[in-house]
């Protein structure tokens, strides 16, 4: 026979701590992290992959899209003690880096139809690097859900962004190549909207995009990446 657990003892366990949450990491870091993921699956996925890894990948793709548009949000309510004169003022800001995030969004809307008609498992593999990517752009969430910092602080974040899009756009021209028909149709246009969201999160901190850059690991032009300016770290 079982008994209810008495008040004392409700008590005692409604007492406990709550083990505290831990701190996420600077914006710009994280967005550097994300960086290094996306290059890092980039490179991945311009080898020959067979058609489970290539499935899984195309998986991987769309669920570090989805956390990424939700992601950058949160950037466009940055809150800075100043923007220096010269540079994009907040609501030009706010309102290109909200462009951009829904750009991100519909290029992962337009892998919707690509996991439906292909029955891709949105689960990531163990131990791959499309797994650090969505495990990176799922760090981002909270990272940049409440952005605070210099507009320094704020422009090498979305350069960062910049620079990942530009590896994730890569690494999706990668995957189209070698995809059927109507997985690749679905990833062009992914492609096409990510294109889009570089030149929205270019615009937000008042740049001109540079020439694509080439990665060593891939050997072809990223779309959005740019090197770095005078007196910036790569």
């Amino acid at each position: 026979m079982t008994t209810s657990p008495s008040p004392e003892g409700i008590r005692m366990t409604s007492t406990r701590p709550i083990p505290s949450l831990p701190q996420p990491p600077p914006p710009a870091a994280a967005a550097r992290a994300l960086a290094d993921a996306a290059q890092s699956a980039a490179r991945a996925w311009a080898q020959p992959l067979d058609p489970a890894r290539h499935q899984r990948a195309v998986s991987q793709l769309y669920s570090a899209l989805r956390d990424l548009g939700i992601a950058a949000r949160g950037l466009a309510a940055w809150q800075s003690p100043g923007t220096p004169a010269g540079q994009a003022s907040r609501e030009e800001f706010a309102g290109h880096v909200t462009a951009g995030a829904r750009r991100l969004l519909s290029a992962w809307n337009c892998l919707d139809g690509v996991l439906a008609f292909e029955r891709l498992s949105p689960l990531p593999g163990p131990g791959e690097p499309g797994t650090a990517l969505c495990h990176a752009a799922r760090d981002v969430i909270p990272a940049w859900r409440q952005p605070t910092g210099t507009s320094t602080d704020r422009d090498t974040t979305i350069r960062h962004l910049i620079t990942a899009t530009g590896y994730i756009s890569a690494a999706t021209l990668s995957l189209a190549a070698c995809a059927p028909h109507r997985t690749a149709t679905g990833l062009h246009a992914a492609l096409a909207t990510l294109t889009g969201a570089t030149a929205d999160l270019t615009a937000a901190i008042g740049e001109i995009p540079a020439a694509p850059a080439r990665d060593n690991g891939t050997g072809q032009p990223l779309p959005g990446s740019r090197r770095p300016g005078a007196g910036e770290v790569s």
